[in-house]
C-alpha cells in the first residue's frame, strides 16, 4: 500500500492541473454570457439615436402581402432623403410598375401607363391605386428596426444584443426574424408587419446608409 503522503502529493498535483482549466472555463463563460438587460437597452438607445441621425438611406427589398381578399408581391427600392422619399415598385422581372415621390405634405404617384396622381397622404394614395395597405410613415422607421418617434410604443421586445425582436405601434405589430451585418450596427433583413387581416413580409437584400 502507498503511504498517506503519496496520496497527498497526488492530490496537490491534480489540483494544480485542474486550477488553470477551471480558471479558463470561468473566463470563457464570462466572455460568452449574454448582455444584461440594462446594457441591451443602452445599445438599443445608442443604435436608435445613430439611425435617427442617418436621414439618407436606400433599401432594396421584396414585399409580399397577404389579406383575406388578395395576395400580392412586388420588388421595392426605397430611397429616403430626410423628409423626402421615393418608392419604386417593380414586378419580379424588374419592370417598374409605379414611382411614388413624397414629402411631409405632398405625394405624387406615376404609373407605368403614364398616369399621374397626387395627394397629401401616401398610405391613402397607394391604397386607392393598388388596393395595398402600406404604412409608409411608420415603415420609414420600422424597417430599420426602431420605433416611430413621438408616437406611443405599445410594446417593444429586445434581444440580448439590443436589437428589436418585436414592437407594436399604431395598431401594427412588427417582428424581426433576421438581421444582416451593416456597420456600425446590424440592420433587419426580414421584417413582418401585421395589422388585423393584413400581413406584409419584407425581405431586404441591401441597406445603404449615407
Amino acid at each position: 500500500m502507498f503511504p498517506p503522503i503519496y496520496f497527498a502529493r497526488k492530490q496537490i498535483k491534480l489540483s494544480l492541473i485542474l486550477l488553470p482549466v477551471l480558471l479558463l472555463s470561468a473566463c470563457i463563460s464570462t466572455t460568452q454570457a449574454p448582455l444584461p438587460v440594462e446594457d441591451a437597452k443602452q445599445v438599443w438607445e445608442a443604435r436608435s439615436n445613430y439611425l435617427y441621425g442617418q436621414q439618407n438611406w436606400t433599401a432594396r427589398m421584396a414585399l409580399i402581402g397577404n389579406t383575406n381578399q388578395q395576395k400580392f408581391k412586388t420588388r421595392v427600392v426605397w430611397e429616403q432623403q430626410a423628409e423626402n422619399y421615393q418608392i419604386k415598385l417593380r414586378n419580379f422581372i424588374g419592370r417598374t410598375i409605379a414611382i411614388i415621390d413624397g414629402s411631409a405634405s405632398n405625394v405624387i404617384a406615376k404609373t407605368s401607363k403614364g398616369q399621374r396622381y397626387q395627394g397629401d397622404d401616401a398610405e391613402a394614395l397607394i391604397n386607392e391605386l393598388f388596393a395595398i395597405n402600406i404604412p409608409v410613415t411608420g415603415m420609414r422607421y420600422w424597417l430599420q428596426g426602431m420605433t416611430l418617434p413621438n408616437e406611443k410604443i405599445d410594446q417593444l421586445t429586445l434581444d440580448n444584443n439590443g436589437l428589436a425582436k418585436s414592437l407594436s405601434q399604431q395598431g401594427w405589430k412588427v417582428s424581426y426574424p433576421d438581421y444582416m451585418q451593416n456597420d456600425p450596427y446590424k440592420m433587419p433583413s426580414k421584417v413582418i408587419l401585421e395589422f388585423e387581416n393584413i400581413k406584409l413580409t419584407v425581405k431586404i437584400s441591401q441597406w445603404t446608409l449615407q
